[in-house]
């Protein structure tokens, strides 16, 4: 099939779309060197992300067989072409955080209690977007009146954890559970913000299969289709469940090394009703995305100075203090190992880039 994957960072999208055999291209705002190397690529502005004309115009000038929606742009309604994305006004509606607790809480599912006003202040609580993911604008809630777009979310101590789900609409199967990255100071993200993932999740055979199971529950409840994820804090043994997050997630490179199931065909399938055979994880996987601890310029091909990493950006480009370097990937047969080899190759461009 042609396929156009749009949004503002797509890399792992279009490259496991392209792995599978797919002519491929994509749209996004970076442009990365390890994107532009392989599939068909269109820059687009961040101004963009929000004018749907400009979107369809993509689209068109591309005439691709179907669209597949990425961060920024999954709720955009695109006219005249096959969107593999779950529909707008059902994304909107699973990443309305205080809907979703309600609706979980109707279900009995294990969750993260959640205010929209009013929270009790004998707890330790956190602030979030009511719509948002990667935890950007999540802070420790430290009283007084929850601003207007906000919810209260009662704090869960525990292991960040993860399932990404492929869905049919009514049938779903779990195809790995991961251990999440958040607010890794080594890798210069504060706060809960969402820094990488491992493949698999570290935990015993039972927690995991808990998990899944109570996933694949959730999405398909909710009637998704497609690639989607549900966030837990894995609290002393039990998944208390955070968020649903029904587009492709970040721990789309770690699936695919440690399962080597094609997420993006798996995803398409999932639209014609076919579901992924089970299968195990067969080695550990660990994706760590470094952010920048100053504005920074990129002089070189940094692939050229240290292996395993993505979302490489183009000399030239300028880094804004904030903002995402790009990717380290490790893979190997156990987790301990896997976070030795990401904190030396962050250790290695830590000396290059001096960050």
């Amino acid at each position: 099939m042609r396929i156009l994957v749009i949004g503002q960072s797509v890399r792992n999208i279009a490259i496991s779309a392209f792995r599978a055999g797919h002519s491929v291209a994509a749209a996004d705002c970076y442009c990365d060197l390890d994107l532009v190397e392989v599939v068909e690529v269109h820059r687009l502005r961040i101004e963009d992300l929000f004018n749907a004309d400009k979107i369809n115009a993509i689209v068109e000038s591309v005439d691709p067989d179907a669209v597949v929606l990425g961060p920024g742009v999954e709720t955009v309604r695109i006219n005249g072409y096959s969107v593999m994305n779950n529909s707008p006004d059902r994304i909107l509606r699973v990443s309305d955080k205080l809907w979703l607790s309600r609706w979980l809480e109707e279900r009995e599912y294990p969750h993260a209690t959640t205010w929209e006003s009013d929270p009790p202040c004998d707890r330790k609580m956190i602030l979030k977007p009511r719509i948002g993911a990667g935890g950007y604008g999540c802070r420790i809630f430290e009283g007084g009146a929850v601003p207007p777009g906000h919810i209260v979310q009662e704090f869960v101590e525990g292991v960040p954890a993860s399932a990404s789900v492929i869905c049919d609409g009514s049938d779903a199967r779990t195809i790995a559970v991961n251990e999440q990255l958040s607010g890794m100071r080594w890798l210069n993200a504060d706060g809960f913000r969402y820094c990488g993932n491992i493949t698999p999740l570290d935990a015993d055979a039972d927690v995991r299969e808990r998990i899944a199971h109570i996933a694949e529950e959730i999405v398909a409840g909710l009637g998704l289709v497609g690639s989607n994820g549900v966030d837990f804090i894995l609290a002393r043994n039990k998944p208390v469940v955070i968020e649903v997050n029904p587009r492709f997630q970040g721990s789309l490179d770690t699936v695919e090394l440690s399962t080597e199931i094609s997420v993006f065909q798996a995803h398409l399938d999932a639209f014609d009703g076919r579901l992924p055979a089970a299968r195990r994880a067969r080695y550990f996987a660990g994706r760590a995305i470094l952010y920048s601890s100053e504005r920074i310029r990129i002089d070189s091909d940094l692939r050229r100075l240290v292996l395993g990493i993505m979302d490489v950006p183009a000399p030239g480009s300028v880094i804004e203090m904030g903002d995402p370097v790009l990717s380290i990937i490790s893979a190997g047969s156990g987790r301990r190992g896997v976070v030795e080899s990401l904190r030396a190759k962050r250790s290695a461009l830590g000396q290059i880039l001096r960050l």
